[in-house]
């Protein structure tokens, strides 16, 4: 059973606990399969910095490897891949330990990668984890994942200009419903999940997630898990999420981005050269029309 909003002198003290440091722990033991003609993709997987997986591990408060992971790096024609909508990369079955990567797929959005595909999956198994197997919301799930493997770029700046545009307000719950659409959808639920996630590490610290999971894993819900660890109602926190996503506050950080900046640099130096060049023209002209 679900525990509520009941905080007292055990619920002080779990606080500090969940405060406290973690230490970086050695990442799980990956027992890696794949076919002879994906093979030189196990190799890639096996070459991951350590340091980046123990990232993730501290992220979602994990102290210590657990049970190996088994990763199949499996073919289009695979029992494997067939069992996985078209628009799926890969997946993962926290309760079996298993990560199943379908490479042969075009690699895209919300991936950078083949690696950042994997630490996308083993994010989801840490997680699990890290919650004690409890149930997790999905757009928290996907939003660790995707703050785990995918860095935030001028690319997601401009999606998300446009997923607010053609979304309406709606509760983080929701964002949910989105990933079993067909279409654009899933990427909106990407998109929304991993804007969220972001708001709510930088409101509430780094240590929000692990604190949060911990939280889970002790069987609070989350609306209480949330309660517990920001003194703030969950509903407060979308809303202020969504306050935040007004037209201004969304072109600012586009329009003043590096990316921006140089096109503007370039687009004036273009129109620079273009009026010099007009210029030199009409003089030359002008010496002609002198000369006859």
């Amino acid at each position: 059973m679900m525990k509520p909003y009941c905080f007292g002198p055990l619920t002080v003290a779990f606080l500090l606990i969940l405060r406290l440091p973690v230490p970086a722990a050695e990442p799980p033991h990956l027992i890696i399969e794949a076919p002879a003609a994906l093979s030189h993709l196990s190799t890639r997987v096996q070459d991951i910095d350590k340091a980046r997986l123990q990232a993730i591990m501290n992220l979602v408060g994990v102290e210590h490897p657990g049970n190996p992971i088994r990763v199949l790096i499996m073919p289009e024609d695979s029992d494997w891949a067939r069992q996985a909508p078209s628009w799926v990369l890969g997946y993962a079955i926290s309760e079996r330990d298993l990560i199943v990567l379908l490479p042969e797929r075009v690699i895209g959005y919300p991936y950078d990668s083949f690696e950042s595909l994997f630490e996308h999956e083993l994010a989801h198994i840490l997680i699990g984890r890290a919650a004690g197997g409890q149930s997790v919301p999905r757009w928290l799930d996907e939003g660790l994942a995707m703050v785990a493997s995918h860095t935030w770029e001028f690319d997601d700046r401009a999606r998300l200009i446009w997923a607010m545009l053609t979304t309406e307000q709606t509760s983080p719950e929701t964002f949910d419903t989105l990933f079993s659409q067909d279409g654009s959808a899933p990427h909106r639920a990407y998109l929304l999940s991993h804007a969220f996630v972001r708001f709510l590490i930088r409101q509430y610290s780094n240590q929000w997630p692990r604190q949060s999971l911990a939280a889970l894993s002790q069987e609070y819900s989350f609306p209480a898990a949330f309660a517990l660890i920001t003194s703030h109602s969950f509903e407060h926190a979308s809303d202020q999420f969504w306050d935040q996503q007004t037209p201004w506050s969304r072109w600012i950080p586009v329009a003043t981005s590096s990316s921006v900046l140089w096109v503007s640099i370039i687009v004036l130096a273009l129109y620079a050269f273009k009026k010099q060049r007009q210029r030199a023209e009409a003089v030359k002209r002008q010496w002609q029309d002198e000369d006859d």
